[in-house]
């Protein structure tokens, strides 16, 4: 039996401070969009600083959070759907077009945001109404949307890059380290040595950068790689640990548990149904 298509939406004004205690991840897709003040929002340990009319389109399984930046008080929407919801309006490679394998960020100039504004606002509306025709419109209003931030995307000619302080690249650059080699058997020592650091500060810096120590990155980086290869193959979960770095498939069921709530083969057989 097929999963339910997924889609919500809310709007959140907050004056206190708020900053999410750990990164998560989802197998859906994300929309943040900031109607006022200032955020730092992480992606795949990548730290951008937002403004009032910033968006973010987050791929799912992506690696994210958001913290405080300058004044608490900010105000957000926020949109969560699977391509089951949107896909009776498509075929395969329209879908595909719209829902890009990778993240992106946008700074719209005045007159985009009042577009992307109303687009929000009659969705945020619909989402009250109790009627027959809710969700074809909520999708209809869904796809505008989409299609409408790929087309800036596109045409985007001035990027909202990373935060990028010396510290700051140092991390960015184990953090690709680690995703290059995260099969091998990773240890402190041998990253601190091949980064010419001590691994004292090697933690240190990891940990005030990412919100993760290194052995919980590593970890989350081979599980997002297992979940990969149980979606996308066959392989049996033997394989997917030897795969990713695991020294016994013991290991590997509870780091996966661990992460995700979920063994390997409960993770499986769950996106089964959803593809059926």
């Amino acid at each position: 039996m097929a999963a339910e298509p997924h889609f919500s939406i809310e709007r959140i004004r907050r004056t206190e401070p708020f900053s999410m205690a750990f990164d998560h991840m989802h197998d859906s897709y994300e929309i943040y969009y900031l109607l006022s003040g200032e955020r730092y929002y992480y992606i795949d340990n990548r730290l951008y600083a937002l403004q009032a009319g910033d968006l973010i389109f987050i791929h799912k399984h992506g690696l994210h959070r958001t913290t405080n930046k300058g004044d608490a008080s900010h105000e957000r929407i926020l949109i969560n759907f699977d391509e089951a919801f949107i896909s009776p309006s498509l075929d395969i490679q329209e879908t595909r077009e719209l829902l890009v394998e990778q993240h992106f960020l946008l700074r719209p100039g005045e007159r985009e945001r009042v577009v992307i504004l109303g687009m929000l606002e009659a969705l945020l509306e619909e989402k009250d109404r109790n009627d027959p025709f809710r969700n074809i419109y909520q999708r209809s209003l869904l796809v505008q949307l989409l299609v409408y931030i790929r087309r800036l995307h596109n045409v985007q000619y001035m990027p909202i890059v990373p935060e990028g302080s010396g510290k700051q690249q140092r991390v960015y650059a184990i953090i690709e380290y680690i995703e290059a080699h995260y099969i091998e058997s990773l240890t402190l020592d041998q990253l601190s040595s091949a980064f010419y650091i001590s691994s004292t500060y090697l933690c240190k810096i990891f940990k005030q950068t990412t919100g993760f120590t290194v052995v919980e990155y590593i970890r989350y980086v081979r599980i997002r790689q297992a979940q990969q290869y149980l979606r996308e193959t066959r392989w049996p979960v033997t394989r997917i640990a030897e795969q990713t770095g695991f020294d016994s498939i013991a290991h590997f069921g509870r780091v996966f548990r661990q992460l995700t709530g979920r063994s390997p083969l409960q993770y499986r057989k769950q996106y089964e149904r959803k593809r059926n």
